[in-house]
Order: C-alpha cells, then sequence, then structure tokens
C-alpha cells in the first residue's frame, strides 16, 4: 500500500484541553435558547397574520439547531472513528460543527446588524462619500505615485503612495462623519439584545476557527479539505437561496391551500383553489338563446362552438385564465420561430471572417441585455399608429408601391397596442428582438464548435452550400438547438415584464395577458393571495410537464 495515499490518522489528544467542554457548553446554551425561543413563537397570539401551520413550522424549524447541537455534541462525546445513523464519525462532526457554527455566526451578525440600525448608518456614510467624491481624485494619485514606485524599483516611493491612500481614506471618512457613525453604532450597544448578538456571533466564529484550524487532529485528507473550502466558498449563494427562495416558495405551496387574503388569517380550503381553476363545464341549446344561459351559477363563457341548430357552450369557473393562458401558449408557438430561425441566420453569417465580425457580434448581442422598461419605451414610441417608425415605414413602401407599379393597395395604418388581433404580436415582436442576440451568442458558440474538416469533406464530395448546412450544420447544432428551443420556451411560459412594460395603462387589453401578468393581478390587485399561489403551482407544473416531454423526446431522438 502507498503510504502517500492512506488517510491521516486522527489524534484528539493533541486537541486544547478547554475545545470539547467549551464545545458541549456552548451547544448546550444554543439548545436551551432555541427551545425559549420555540415555546416563544408557539405562544404568540398573532404570527404575521399568516395562520397557525406558518407559527408551528416557524416553531420547528427553530428546533433544527437543538437537533444539530444535540448530534454533534454526541460525535464529540462518543468520538466515533466511523460513522452511524445515530452518532457521526469524527470528520462528520467536525465539519458538522464547522457549518454549525459558521451559521451561527453569520445569523447573529445579520441580527446585529437589524437590531442596531447599521444599514441606515451605511446609507448615511455612502452619501457622505457621494457629497465629496472629488477625494476620490487623491486615491488615483496614490495609484500613480505607486505605479511610478513600482517602475522605478523605489520602496520610498512605492511606500509614499500607500501613506498617500490611507491619507485619503482616513479623510474621506472624516469628511462622512464616520466617527460620528461610529459612536452611534456603539450607543446602541445600550440594547441587551445587540449585546447578546454580538457575543454570541463571536464566540460562534471563535468555534468555527477553532475547528477550521483542527484539520490535523480529526485526520481530514487533502480531498476532503478541498470540499470544505468549496462548500465554504458556495455558502452565501446557499444561504440566499434558502432565505429568498426556498423559503417564500414553500410558504407560497402553503397559501395555494389557503383563501389567504389582505387584511385575515388564512384559513386552509385545501384544494379548492385548484379546483376553481380547473372547473369546466360542457352543455348543449338550441342557438338562438344566450350562451350564458346554458351555464351553471358560477360559470362563465369561455367559448362556444355552433354545430348546426345547436351550440356547444364550453364554461369554466375563471376563464380569464384560461384566456391568458391560451395567450402565453400562443405567445410562446409566435416567440420560437421569431427568435431562434432569425437568430441561426444571424450567427452564421457573423460566424464568418469578414472584417467587423467582432463589433457586430457584441451590436447584436446589446439587446438582450438592455433593461425591458427602457425599451418598451422606445417601442412604444414605434408602435404609435400616429408618429411611429413602424407605420410610418409600412405608408411609406405602401405608397412606393402604388406610385411605382400602379397598385391600389390601402394603407392598414395599424393599430399595434389598441387592436385586439395585433396587440400580442406587438409582445411578441418586442420579446423575440430582445432574447434574439442571446440566441445568436449560443448559436455562434455552437457553429465555432464543428469542425471545419467536415465541410471541406462534403464540399469534396460535391455538396453545395445548402447541403452542407442541412447535413452538416443542422445534425451538430442539435445540442445548441435543443438548449435554445427549451430556454426560449420556458421564457415564453413565464412572460411578464413585456406586456406589464409596453402596457402602462390597466387593466391591459385581455388579449395581450398573459398567465404570469394575470397572477400578478390576482396577487397585487384583487389580494387573492391564496389563488394567486394556487395559479402559481398550476403554472409551474405546465411548464415542468412541456419541459419534461421535451426532455425525453431529446433522448428517444438520440
Amino acid at each position: 500500500m502507498n503510504v502517500s495515499s492512506a488517510s491521516p490518522r486522527a489524534d484528539l489528544t493533541a486537541l486544547p484541553v478547554w475545545l470539547r467542554p467549551v464545545t458541549l457548553a456552548v451547544n448546550a446554551v444554543i439548545a436551551l435558547a432555541c427551545l425559549a425561543q420555540s415555546r416563544a413563537i408557539l405562544a404568540l397570539p398573532d404570527f404575521g397574520n399568516l395562520g397557525d401551520p406558518v407559527q408551528a413550522f416557524a416553531a420547528m424549524v427553530v428546533l433544527l439547531p437543538v437537533v444539530a447541537a444535540a448530534y454533534f455534541s454526541a460525535g464529540l462525546l462518543l468520538r466515533r472513528p466511523q460513522s452511524s445513523l445515530l452518532v457521526p464519525s469524527l470528520a462528520d462532526t467536525r465539519y458538522g460543527l464547522m457549518f454549525f457554527y459558521f451559521l451561527a455566526a453569520a445569523l447573529s451578525f445579520v441580527y446585529v446588524i437589524w437590531r442596531s440600525g447599521a444599514f441606515n448608518g451605511f446609507e448615511f456614510l455612502v452619501t457622505g462619500f457621494m457629497q465629496n467624491a472629488w477625494l476620490a481624485l487623491v486615491f488615483m494619485a496614490a495609484y500613480v505615485i505607486f505605479w511610478i514606485g513600482s517602475r522605478a524599483d523605489s520602496a520610498l516611493v512605492r511606500r509614499t503612495g500607500v501613506i498617500v491612500g490611507l491619507v485619503g481614506i482616513g479623510i474621506l471618512l472624516l469628511s462622512a462623519n464616520f466617527l460620528q457613525g461610529v459612536v452611534d453604532l456603539l450607543s446602541t450597544y445600550r440594547d441587551p439584545g445587540v449585546l447578546i448578538g454580538t457575543i454570541s456571533g463571536v464566540v460562534a466564529s471563535f468555534l468555527c476557527y477553532a475547528y477550521l484550524t483542527r484539520g490535523v487532529e480529526f485526520g481530514e485528507t487533502p480531498q476532503q479539505r478541498q470540499a470544505w473550502q468549496g462548500w465554504l466558498m458556495l455558502s452565501p449563494n446557499i444561504l440566499g437561496f434558502m432565505i429568498f427562495f426556498a423559503g417564500p416558495l414553500l410558504l407560497s405551496l402553503y397559501l395555494s391551500f389557503t383563501d389567504d387574503s389582505v387584511g385575515r388569517e388564512p384559513q386552509v380550503i385545501w384544494l379548492q383553489n385548484y379546483a376553481h381553476i380547473l372547473s369546466f363545464e360542457f352543455k348543449t341549446q338550441p342557438i338562438t338563446e344566450p350562451a350564458q344561459r346554458a351555464l351553471s351559477f358560477g360559470f362563465r363563457v369561455l367559448a362556444s362552438f355552433d354545430v348546426g341548430e345547436t351550440r356547444l357552450v364550453w364554461g369554466a369557473r375563471d376563464p380569464d385564465f384560461w384566456i391568458s393562458l391560451r395567450n402565453t401558449i400562443v405567445f410562446c408557438l409566435m416567440l420560437l420561430p421569431l427568435s431562434i430561425v432569425p437568430a441561426l441566420l444571424l450567427s452564421i453569417i457573423l460566424n464568418t471572417a469578414l472584417p467587423g465580425m467582432k463589433v457586430y457580434r457584441a451590436v447584436f448581442f446589446l439587446p438582450s441585455v438592455a433593461a425591458v422598461v427602457g425599451t418598451a419605451i422606445i417601442w412604444r414610441w414605434l408602435y404609435s399608429p400616429n408618429i411611429g417608425y413602424y407605420n410610418y415605414a409600412i405608408t411609406s413602401l405602401i405608397t412606393w408601391l402604388n406610385t411605382t407599379f400602379g397598385t391600389s393597395i390601402n394603407d392598414p395604418q395599424i393599430a399595434w397596442l389598441t387592436d385586439p388581433n395585433v396587440v400580442l404580436i406587438s409582445i411578441v415582436l418586442l420579446a423575440a428582438w430582445q432574447i434574439m442576440g442571446n440566441n445568436t451568442v449560443l448559436f455562434l458558440a455552437g457553429l465555432q464548435g464543428i469542425p471545419r474538416e467536415l465541410y471541406e469533406a462534403a464540399m469534396i464530395d460535391g455538396a453545395n452550400a445548402w447541403r452542407s448546412f442541412w447535413n452538416v450544420t443542422l445534425p451538430l447544432l442539435r445540442p445548441t438547438m435543443f438548449f435554445v428551443v427549451i430556454t426560449v420556451m420556458v421564457t415564453g411560459l413565464q412572460v411578464f415584464n413585456e406586456p406589464y412594460a409596453l402596457f402602462p395603462s390597466r387593466p391591459i387589453p385581455i388579449q395581450a395577458q398573459t398567465s404570469v401578468f394575470y397572477l400578478y393581478q390576482q396577487g397585487f390587485f384583487r389580494f387573492q393571495f391564496g389563488y394567486a399561489s394556487a395559479i402559481a403551482w398550476f403554472l409551474f407544473l405546465f411548464i415542468f410537464t412541456l419541459t419534461f416531454i421535451q426532455f425525453r423526446l431529446q433522448r428517444e431522438d438520440r
């Protein structure tokens, strides 16, 4: 056996004498504090007006550190070299304690920042910096001095540059009332909560560092060290995901089973919101009677079809949702060719070695990074029926055709944002123009990955440009094409920004209303938070199903 590849042996006798008892004591304090906090949450008469299930869930989450403290304390006491279901191994105990104390320190300092109002002080500090922005010239001068010293290999000049930079920082901080901000921050420590939070953060940070620097005693291998360092780098993103995405996601799932609305505590109604979305009714009646009369109470006409003397009426409890879903599907079906085909043609052109192609690539990508609100304002001007460029271009073209060829084509004077037959196309054109640049870059990357030898072989075999494109380019672009189709489809089914920004007046035309916009309208205009959450989860399942089908079809075609 190669000795260098063997795992180091753990030696807990080399640990400081104080580390284990201090760890166990701190774990006990954290567990008792969490138990007290969980009990306090359950005793609250009103928990954010979210209902008893959320209150019980919050109390259960607060109990998780109790379980973690007991679990890793057991691992530290029993000192098992191998992991088991009930007791962790020595390495797992160390990693668990590191994460445990890292999370405790982060939450403690976040609590201190919130309780002390440090964010307000930071805002005042930034305001002071902006009012004395001219002092930034001092840093520029310091950098120039340091650069000259580096080029001249003069330690004195480099030191002078550092001193000038430090003096500039001091002057900038003094001009921004930094000292007064420090005094105000220190005065917040008269609050016991700020003091306790700071002490707990310092203690947790100290213990985290103590276990972090003692990998040798726990038999840590280089691979294990790289693993926890990688997780440490990912921890800000993971914590942000858990707090700002996973938490609201679970809350919305709970709200989708309630009748939550503004100003009242939600009551669990289970699947009634989903039943309301999926409630349909099909009735027949004579063609001479109004369609609404055939439906039961609470249903409205979604569509009707005349077959001879009989009318088939399709009703729904919420026809507006299904109209918005239809608009979304039609939007997506138009967006796919309008954003993919031109992007593919542009990528083929930009893949050539003509002069200035790098500039053109950047120009075509600019719409993808432009803000939707700003571009929507410009497109509203372009869509104007009186002064818009699109109608002007159409009028000029028709006038030229009528004058040159003697035709009598009528000028349509399209009302892009008010004509019910055109408003959805207006949104599609804006969205396609905006994502076409991103698709072009993706196709261009795929084209540059195709070996030139294949085109040369096809040319030797007598293939022209079209045959080379059909038999070489398209087959090898299938992975890229699949990715582009999936991303465009998901983007189209989630469209919200374009109709929201393109139609400033509310309500927007029903023909321009998409599913996500309808969700927004239910939640933030009618304040039906429970029903809006149910719509959100229904759309998630709808998009997930379509994406899953796409992946299955792609796998079967291989």
